[in-house]
């Protein structure tokens, strides 16, 4: 794992002497991060360090060097605990924010965590800054649960839960699909950098020629390959589609593989598909109620919304409340 300024990899054999400077010798930080102290380096005992899978180095790029630790633990239903400290020789540089905001995408993107909690020592200020600039919220605070260098301690506990990365909107053409995307774009501005990613934008639309199935599986591996790249920026996506077929849907399917997705299906009654798609004037008539029939999967949606008469910004505050 890298980071502008940080690399992120495990503890190796060489790492001892750093290990026991910034860490185990370490007064002030062992004032905060729970850890046996070591007098001198003869007696640290580091062999059990090296190998493990839940620890890991914080290192400088520039020197390679280990300057703190973290690590996970408490591994259980796709959620976990982690804990993390660096040398006081390092402190208010940042460098402890830039690892941890790392270290989470680790655990969600890759060993596919869910939940992620970190505590504190109630009133350690500097610890709970950093969790709350890598997105983690307050989640409960715990009184007296133990006892560290003499003195019973209260924690509080932080949180962060995987966001959702894909928000796939499938619904039968003129169903306000677009409409809702952009509402929806609009209620996440203030924390997401969304994009929308629709159909519509990879196919000629005319009110003369219908689109049929293989027209749209033909031009999936561009859409897929700019879902996958705005993906890649860590951008949300949300997906505007007409899905009526199983290999259309796992293209797609694949493409997201590893990332949160929630899938959301909004309908619409028929006679009002069949007015909408009169009224824009830019579709070949009966396609609205063809793919209606035709829509891929049937069930097995997230959520599903009607727009027949709820408006497309009052849908995007129920798709939007979904994802908390």
């Amino acid at each position: 794992m890298e980071t502008e300024r940080l690399i992120i990899d495990p503890i190796k054999e060489t790492d001892k002497e750093d290990y026991f400077i910034n860490i185990s010798h370490d007064k002030k930080v062992l004032e905060t991060f729970i850890c046996r102290h070591a007098d001198s380096l003869e007696e640290f005992d580091f062999s059990s360090y090296p190998g493990r899978r839940d620890l890991f180095a914080i290192r400088l790029k520039e020197t390679g060097r280990l300057i703190g630790i973290i690590l996970y633990s408490d591994e259980k239903d796709a959620s976990c605990e982690i804990g993390y400290g660096i040398g006081s020789g390092f402190w208010n540089r940042g460098y402890a924010t830039e690892a941890v905001s790392r270290f989470l995408e680790y655990l969600f993107l890759e060993k596919g965590m869910r939940t992620v909690y970190a505590s504190f020592f109630t009133g350690n200020d500097a610890s709970r800054r950093v969790m709350e600039k890598c997105g983690m919220v307050f989640d409960h605070f715990s009184e007296k649960e133990l006892t560290y260098l003499g003195l019973e301690r209260d924690l509080t506990y932080y949180v962060s839960h995987r966001k959702t990365d894909v928000i796939l909107l499938n619904g039968p053409s003129s169903a306000g699909k677009s409409s809702i995307a952009k509402a929806l774009r609009q209620k996440l501005r203030g924390n997401r950098n969304t994009v929308i990613i629709s159909l519509d934008d990879y196919l000629q639309m005319s009110a003369n020629e219908p689109i049929w199935e293989d027209d749209v599986f033909a031009i999936m591996p561009r859409m897929c390959e700019d879902i996958s790249t705005a993906l890649k920026e860590r951008k949300t996506v949300i997906i505007d589609h007409v899905i009526t077929s199983a290999r259309i849907y796992r293209a797609l399917s694949n493409t997201v593989a590893g990332f949160q997705m929630k899938t959301a299906l909004v309908h619409c009654d028929v006679e009002k598909l069949r007015r909408r798609e009169a009224e824009r004037g830019d579709r070949c008539v009966g396609s609205a109620e063809a793919s209606l029939q035709c829509l891929y999967p049937k069930a097995g949606y997230d959520l599903c919304v009607d727009s027949s008469e709820t408006s497309p910004a009052a849908l995007a505050e129920v798709i939007a409340c979904s994802l908390s």
